[in-house]
């Protein structure tokens, strides 16, 4: 079987992909090399050198070349990914029985997409794959034009034919007991200062292990979010409460100018990496220690959507709420990230009931 590995480069390190004779599976390696070129994330390669190691056991499984792909060998590759059951045997299977869910099947095949589309731009492969999987609809439905219509060139939207349904994800947040119970754990003084600062300000896990010392304003209570994932995330300032800042300065103090000289703000307390600044994969093992030794279940994306949601419902306007999250567009933030208990929807239910006017039937 094809294998992913990790080794080290440029002081840090990078994932490959490598065959069963223990070699380079070079299509692949050569597309992450472009990835990593253009400036992807570590996590982002990671997903895609094994995500592309799915694709090629999968090949290798129906003994087929990477070059003869067409639409039936993607359909056959989503089937395979459902039920990774040798291709001439008849299985049926039922959708909640499925190897894995539909978000992780889309992915999959929209990286294999964009890996082949890679290699037409470089005259590698000769399909122009993207092409093949998508249809043209039409992008209004309503008999009115819209405004400014007249300027708009094209008035299609173009649809990826092999994509499955998603099911509506229920992006969990956490409870006011469970935050509780949370700050009443006894934590290392940078692990709580992490807690903190991803339930304040919302900001994302990428974006917390890129802070630097300097873009903290103490007087100011504020830090500033330089890189993001997003264009709309960048430069933008988040607020801390003042207890959350004197735990900072007393982190600095205490433990980060002894322990390290880097000026990032996280860094591993142990470990042969000590010192160096904290990963994601070292985040990721701190949030486990933290589930397992609370008994919740959460993660540290569920700090963002629980303090979107907590500010929403204390008053904070949408349109502000969507610059501190760091969204392009409000629908996202009020779609995707606001999640008003059942309380909260009994409580508005009531309060609109006893400001209604008219007479009870």
């Amino acid at each position: 079987m094809n294998q992913v590995i990790k080794i080290p480069y440029g002081g840090g390190s990078r994932w490959v992909v490598i065959d069963e004779h223990q070699q380079m599976i070079n299509p692949i390696m050569k597309y992450i090399k472009y990835l990593d070129q253009i400036g992807r994330s570590a996590n982002t390669l990671k997903s895609y050198a094994y995500q592309l190691k799915v694709y090629w056991d999968f090949l290798k499984d129906i003994q087929e070349s990477y070059e003869n792909l067409d639409l039936n060998l993607l359909a056959k590759f989503m089937a395979w990914l459902r039920n990774p059951m040798p291709i001439d045997k008849v299985s049926y299977i039922e959708a909640t029985t499925a190897k894995r869910r539909e978000r992780t099947i889309n992915l999959m095949i929209q990286c294999v997409i964009n890996f082949y589309d890679y290699l037409h731009r470089i005259d590698e492969f000769e399909k122009n794959i993207k092409v093949s999987l998508t249809k043209q609809i039409k992008r209004f439905r309503h008999s009115y034009r819209p405004f400014l219509d007249h300027v708009s060139q094209d008035h299609t939207l173009r649809k990826n034919i092999l994509k499955v349904k998603e099911p509506r994800r229920a992006h969990k947040t956490l409870t006011k007991q469970q935050l509780h119970h949370l700050e009443m754990q006894e934590l290392h003084i940078r692990d709580r200062l992490i807690i903190r600062i991803l339930l304040e300000t919302g900001i994302r896990a990428s974006e917390l292990l890129q802070l630097e010392l300097g873009d903290f304003d103490i007087g100011n209570k504020s830090i500033l979010i330089r890189a993001s994932k997003t264009k709309a995330g960048e430069n933008r300032l988040v607020y801390i409460t003042a207890d959350t800042m004197n735990l900072f300065q007393n982190y600095l103090l205490d433990f980060h100018c002894v322990h390290t000289w880097i000026d990032r703000v996280f860094f591993n307390r142990s470990g042969k990496h000590k010192g160096e600044a904290m990963t994601y994969e070292s985040l990721q093992a701190l949030i486990k220690r933290l589930n397992k030794r609370t008994g919740l279940h959460f993660t540290a994306h569920m700090f963002r959507h629980t303090c979107a949601t907590h500010l929403y419902e204390q008053g904070m306007s949408a349109v502000s709420l969507r610059k501190l999250i760091g969204h392009a567009h409000i629908q996202t933030t009020l779609h995707m990230y606001v999640h008003p208990s059942e309380d909260q929807i009994r409580n508005d239910w009531e309060q609109a009931m006893s400001n209604d006017p008219k007479e009870p039937l």
